[in-house]
């Protein structure tokens, strides 16, 4: 990334791969499978961390989730992305709890394999409990509190019979995948670079969004032999068309790992190539403030469009209020008539100005690394 020339065939390179060759993208196809595999692989090439982040577009439990012993229903909860049962259900016998998260297993006296699990909470009541990475898909697991151990211990020791079942429905049956390269930093704190990769149907989604998932991509492979001050996360999200589910994923599965309170800064790149003119949005006057130096130190000759409102859009809406010192930013774009092409067969890589993505990755460049303190040590 170290030449215009250079970044401008990476750029060409990439739409050519993800938008021309493949074609429209949704989450859930193959085609969108096709662009992670792609994304992921090029990230490795210069990132030694980055993971596959596997999320359901959309999952729920249908009434009624039942374990039952003696015709009384137990009063659990369901972990959200888990498998269900057959629709009748199984007759099974509740086993010793083990491991971390507490499960006790619930085997089949058919099979006699274990084919369910209860989840034991870290509350005293029943809590909603959020499933990811392999977990996702697991056998059936009901979730109960601490207060309900004492009766699980008894039907342990009584290899008491009980009743059970659990109906979910979820989509896509193709594995969805968000993209996330991380760089650590020196300090305590994150920021996170967020772009989507998805399109809707019927469009290769050039402009919205993969050019600027490519100059998110770009910012990571600049950025990747360096030490910054906070780590940079690169988050290169599908599902944003279809409710920004790739994001909300995200954000829940940070929320149950427990590493939320460390994102201080969301940084969200949505449609950069409409024009010339970065369209810079946040609430955060300090912000706001460290783009206008970055455009007068750089000398643009662009004319951003500096807009105080609300950062918490497109991708970065998830985030909101998701620590008490979270911050963040949106970038969009305006100057060109390809706004026009959006969410439409016109959106194609034929259509992208190769000057923007250059302009944006420039500007970007420069405001990402004061953000995360690139160069401070």
């Amino acid at each position: 990334m170290d030449t215009p020339e250079s970044r401008l065939k990476y750029a060409g390179d990439m739409l050519k791969r993800l938008c021309e060759e493949i074609g429209p993208h949704p989450s859930g196809t193959a085609a969108f499978e096709e662009v992670v595999r792609i994304v992921h692989e090029d990230l490795r090439t210069s990132i030694a961390d980055v993971k596959l982040d596997r999320y359901l577009d959309f999952w729920t439990a249908l009434p009624r989730p039942e374990i039952c012993h003696k015709g009384n229903r137990l009063h659990l909860g369901v972990a959200e992305n888990c498998s269900g049962t057959t629709d009748a259900g199984f007759d099974g016998v509740i086993r010793a709890a083990s491991g971390e998260p507490t499960l006790y297993p619930i085997e089949n006296v058919e099979s006699g394999r274990p084919e369910a699990h209860v989840q034991v909470g870290r509350d005293v009541g029943v809590v909603p409990v959020y499933l990811y990475g392999d977990d996702i898909l697991c056998p059936p697991r009901f979730v109960a509190g601490i207060r309900d151990v004492p009766f699980l211990d008894l039907l342990v020791q009584d290899e008491a019979v009980v009743q059970v079942r659990l109906r979910v429905v979820y989509a896509p049956e193709r594995p969805t995948y968000n993209v996330l390269a991380r760089i650590p930093g020196t300090g305590t704190g994150e920021v996170i670079v967020m772009a989507h990769a998805d399109s809707v149907i019927r469009s290769e989604g050039a402009n919205d969004n993969m050019a600027s998932a490519i100059v998110a991509m770009m910012l990571a492979h600049a950025f990747a032999g360096e030490r910054p001050g906070r780590t940079l996360t690169f988050v290169i999200t599908g599902s944003e068309e279809y409710g920004l589910v790739g994001a909300r994923h995200y954000v829940k599965r940070r929320i149950e790992e427990g590493t939320h309170r460390e994102i201080e800064c969301v940084i969200n790149f949505d449609s950069l190539t409409y024009g010339p003119n970065l369209w810079p949005s946040t609430h955060d006057p300090e912000l706001m403030a460290l783009v206008r130096r970055v455009h007068e130190d750089l000398g643009s000759e662009t004319v951003p469009i500096y807009d105080e409102s609300p950062c918490w859009m497109n991708d970065a809406a998830p985030f909101k209020d998701l620590n008490p010192g979270i911050t963040g930013i949106n970038f969009n774009s305006r100057g060109y008539d390809t706004l026009a092409a959006n969410h439409s067969p016109a959106d194609d890589a034929a259509n992208v100005p190769m000057d923007c993505v250059e302009s944006a990755f420039v500007t970007l460049r420069e405001v990402v690394a004061r953000i995360a303190g690139v160069g401070e040590t």
